[in-house]
């Protein structure tokens, strides 16, 4: 097979078309670490048919790659989002809710062969927490401390709870751990395919879905969306995996807990005021807007007072840093 195209990827890997007269596929090299892979293999080797995410063809452990499927080059919902037409752009995060829930809903059952299937290729890396919440909310205690602003003593207990709760109390599933906009493809028949597993863990799936409601809290492409837009993507989820609006409560703390962190994880960057690497939002109007969707959380007041006055000193410092929304939502406004 020789190269047809370097697709787009990051840092941490090269990913390549490979193709011949009978078929193409995909080759992604991964270059830096081994977890990347070993977390990426695992996850697509225990997929079942029905998935929406690439078939694992063949993975190799040294050098570290694997070959998957093609998904051809249909574009992402972040190309949506970028585009000026605000009903693809609602359609596409409506798919993007709805392969997320065919995702979670196919893979319920699928502790023990994630589990047994990391294990087969690394020992001691573990089936969930790809980031540690605690480790978390030691940097937010650090950037607090630092900016003078004092934390509720239970605001902490509260995000560590939040966390273990909602990993014993379900429901849990695969994850691609990096869910942003731009790690999808649509395919020629019109359904999306998730991509980029290099961060899979078993986990709860509200975090996934308030990741929609921040929203896209550890993505570049995290522009507002309308609400109705996102209302319409959070019920075509519940429809599509079967869970329903007894998860709210659940969903709405996530979203706040997802806020707060994903907020302070910017903070050092965006406290120096260094320039962005690519055209989303700024980064000190990103964490403005999650700072005051977290400080309306009433399932974790002491967190929420917490981002409160967190949110009162950054402003006073930076002033109204409004987040706009996605470009495809903004003619009309």
């Amino acid at each position: 097979m020789r190269v047809l195209k370097t697709m787009h990827g990051s840092k941490r890997s090269l990913v390549r078309r490979m193709g011949d007269h009978t078929r193409t596929l995909i080759l992604k090299e991964y270059l830096h670490g081994r977890e990347g892979w070993v977390r990426e293999s695992a996850a697509l080797s225990v997929l079942p048919p029905g998935a929406p995410a690439p078939r694992l063809l063949a993975a190799r452990s040294e050098p570290p790659a694997v070959e998957i499927s093609d998904a051809g080059d249909g574009g992402s919902v972040a190309d949506a989002l970028l585009g000026d037409d605000p009903e693809r752009a609602a359609a596409a995060v409506v798919a993007w809710a709805e392969a997320v829930a065919t995702l979670h809903r196919v893979t319920a059952g699928s502790f023990g062969a994630f589990r047994d299937a990391l294990a087969a290729r690394a020992g001691g890396v573990p089936v969930g927490a790809w980031y540690d919440v605690r480790e978390s909310v030691r940097e937010l205690e650090r950037h607090c401390a630092e900016l003078g602003v004092a934390a509720p003593d239970a605001a902490m207990d509260e995000l560590v709870a939040l966390d273990t709760r909602l990993r014993d109390t379900g429901p849990n599933a695969l994850s691609p751990g990096d869910t942003c906009p731009d790690n999808n493809v649509f395919t020629p028949d019109g359904g999306l395919v998730l991509i980029d597993f290099e961060a899979a863990e078993w986990r709860p799936v509200v975090w996934d879905v308030a990741y929609l409601r921040v929203p896209w809290p550890t993505c570049w492409c995290a522009w507002r969306l309308p609400a109705a837009v996102t209302e319409a993507a959070v019920e075509a989820y519940g429809n599509a995996v079967g869970f329903d609006r007894v998860l709210a409560p659940e969903i709405a703390a996530a979203s706040a807990a997802w806020a707060l962190l994903s907020g302070a994880w910017l903070l050092p960057r965006a406290l120096r005021d260094e320039p962005l690497l690519k055209q989303g939002p700024g980064r000190r109007a990103m964490i403005q807007h999650r700072l005051r969707l977290a400080a309306a959380a009433e399932e974790l007041p002491a967190m929420a007072e917490l981002a409160g006055r967190l949110g009162r000193v950054l402003t006073g410092r930076w002033g109204e840093c409004p987040v706009p929304y996605a470009p495809a939502f903004r003619s009309g406004r």
